[in-house]
């Protein structure tokens, strides 16, 4: 298993790119790549944690560079790759075999003599990006890349990084390889899907907690803590871990976390649901006791805005034209001023739930099937309401199929 990859997906691209490999070391690109966790070093988020490499030529194996904390658990998950490690500041040590009247220090001692290193080894105080590039370097060397051009995840990597990449790298030519990782990741593999789609059963479970159990009096906090805890008890026995995020506005004007919704107040529950790093997103719309006629019409052109905009959502238009759609049903409703920069977005794994493409107004990116889309209609009006429907859809050959189930009406809570 080479994590969510589509390798043949990933020639095409490259090759019409003009690059000869991809070298990943955002840590989630790591884990898009190969599966597996970059380790504790990925978390100062600096080139050199680890890289991969993916060469355009679907016959050669990615190669991985990675702390050697975790290099036995990638070494596991990718057996046919080639894997090389660098030190990172954790040490470890292997009991020796002795006898166990050998004092236990004795026998850490003689592991760690035994574990064939130089006489001369000492180990940094985080990682070094010169030593991991330096197992870079042998990999490239080994697949036959080392003079090729090569695509960089730059909008991750500092420049500052990416100068000590370049002046250690010398015969290679380093390009942006962003672009070709977005479209990459654009189009989502069936257990991608699966994590997006177990993401929005569990938040709408969240949000069925929420539902049946809020009521005026509660803290903005309480609610959010409802959503949690249904999500939590949908996801017990799951075998990946899950997250949640929450994007809440309670009452006419957005109130603080210590808020106490009183009757009247509306709340927009955006909700975003975790699962094996891939981040699900939706939102409903809630209001404590009968909404007012402003209220309800508000809601009533956002489902019309959504129905209108999710009719244009068809494999072959462009995110562009669905946009536009969006935006002039909100015209003919007497909205023609209200501008948002976009009606959705690519979900899937980074380091926020919304990631290229996006539904805007210039974008000429073409819907394609296989891909996963937010398609949401917010309209926050202080004084009145904040709103947004948002559903998550996978895309078809036929068009979008919704992941969600609860309907996007208005609902009222008590």
């Amino acid at each position: 298993m080479t994590g969510y990859i589509d390798r043949e997906r990933a020639t095409q691209l490259m090759q019409r790119a003009g690059i000869q490999a991809l070298v990943l070391c955002a840590p989630e690109a790591f884990h898009y790549a190969t599966g597996a966790w970059i380790g504790p070093a990925g978390l100062f988020r600096r080139a050199g944690a680890g890289f991969v490499v993916i060469p355009d030529r679907g016959d050669l194996p990615i190669g991985v560079v990675v702390g050697d904390f975790n290099a036995p658990q990638v070494r596991a998950a990718m057996p046919g790759a080639i894997i090389r490690d660098h030190p990172i500041w954790i040490e470890t040590a292997t009991l020796a075999a002795s006898t166990s009247a050998q004092p236990l220090a004795e026998r850490i001692e003689a592991g760690l003599k035994s574990s064939g290193r130089a006489p001369e080894f000492s180990r940094p105080a985080t990682f070094e990006l010169a030593r991991s590039l330096d197992q870079l370097k042998t990999i490239l060397a080994e697949l036959g890349l080392d003079r090729t051009t090569i695509g960089v995840d730059l909008d991750f990597i500092a420049a500052a990084d990416f100068s000590v990449m370049q002046a250690q790298l010398p015969t290679s030519t380093l390009v942006d390889g962003a672009p070709v990782l977005d479209r990459l990741r654009s189009i989502k593999s069936q257990r991608e899907i699966e994590h997006l789609r177990q993401g929005i059963i569990l938040s709408e479970a969240g949000l069925e907690r929420l539902q049946v159990d809020a009521m005026a009096g509660m803290r903005q906090a309480d609610l959010v803590a409802l959503y949690r805890q249904g999500v939590s008890s949908a996801a017990a026995g799951l075998s990946h871990p899950v997250a949640t995020a929450e994007y809440v506005t309670l009452g006419a004007w957005p109130k603080g976390a210590d808020a106490i919704a009183m009757p009247g107040d509306p709340l927009k529950a955006d909700m975003v649901c975790t699962v094996g790093g891939y981040a699900s997103d939706m939102s409903r719309n809630f209001i404590f006791g009968p909404p007012s006629a402003d209220q309800a019409e508000l809601h009533a052109i956002a489902e019309r805005a959504f129905d209108d905009g999710l009719a244009a959502l068809m494999p072959g238009k462009s995110l562009g034209s669905v946009h536009r759609v969006a935006t002039a049903s909100l015209a003919r409703q007497g909205l023609p001023s209200y501008r948002r920069g976009h009606f959705g977005h690519g979900v899937g794994q980074s380091v926020f739930s919304e990631q290229w493409p996006f539904i805007s107004a210039g974008s000429e990116v073409v819907i394609e099937a296989g891909m996963v889309l937010a398609f949401e209609v917010p309209l926050y009006i202080d004084g009145l309401a904040s709103f947004n429907l948002e559903d998550q859809f996978l895309i078809t050959p036929d068009g979008p199929v919704a992941m969600n189930r609860l309907p996007r009406r208005l609902e009222v809570i008590g």
